[in-house]
């Protein structure tokens, strides 16, 4: 007896390649968590293929098997759905930088480990990516996507001026945050680049993005000693 045949619903769960977790409920029953996270699954691909503009909630009820009142009740709009993939896509990416970094000590380990962790993260989301930022003027996300660099860019800033206290040192503020902004941005950057430039490894990338602007953020750190601004990688 085939899932239609026994009441069962046949709707995939968008991003997983794996069992259809929605499949598992009866039609009627699917909790709300369940039906949330297909639905956002469902949502990345969407948006990732015709961008905001493109996308339409008619054609993601269709892919969802539900309707279309449905979603809005999950999601209250277009923009709210598009607003909980943003949040969501930069969770993702903050704890995978996170559990890569957690148990390295030495600074430059620290970064190289959270770059690799970064572009494998990206290569192995790049509907999220996409998602995140190709498509920043036709949606009216900006606002939602500038307050998580802010965050982003808040908890390096911490993080940097923790390490450099513990050394006894005092950071000028308006360097440290124009230095954290400039290295943000060049990760965000080079990913775009990546996109259309696929064939390069997340190590390669890692190591050049490590070998542009880590000696800038050692000197800043004063960690000029520990040899940090002389590394040259084998690329």
């Amino acid at each position: 007896m085939s899932a239609s045949d026994s009441g069962l619903e046949t709707s995939r769960l968008g991003g997983t390649g794996g069992l259809d977790e929605v499949g598992r409920y009866r039609h009627g029953r699917v909790p709300r968590p369940v039906r949330e996270r297909q639905i956002l699954g469902l949502a990345e691909e969407l948006f990732s293929e015709r961008g905001y503009t493109g996308a339409s909630m008619d054609e993601l009820a269709r892919r969802a098997g539900v309707s279309k009142p449905l979603i809005y009740e999950l999601f209250e709009s277009k923009e709210g759905l598009h607003r909980r993939l943003i949040e969501r896509a930069a969770d993702e990416l903050a704890a995978c930088v996170a559990a890569a970094t957690a148990s390295e000590h030495d600074p430059m380990a620290t970064f190289r480990a959270g770059a690799v962790a970064f572009f494998h993260f990206i290569d192995g989301h790049r509907a999220a990516w996409a998602m995140l930022y190709a498509d920043e003027g036709g949606a009216p996300h900006t606002t939602h996507l500038n307050d998580i660099r802010a965050r982003q860019n808040a908890m390096v800033i911490a993080l940097l001026r923790d390490r450099a206290e513990r050394q006894g040192r005092q950071l000028d503020a308006r360097r440290l945050e124009a230095a954290v902004h400039a290295v943000n941005g060049a990760f965000e950057w080079l990913a775009h680049w990546w996109r259309v430039n696929p064939g390069v490894p997340a190590e390669t990338l890692a190591d050049w993005l490590m070998e542009l602007v880590y000696p800038g953020l050692a000197r800043l750190l004063g960690d000029e000693g520990s040899g940090l601004g002389e590394t040259s990688f084998e690329l």
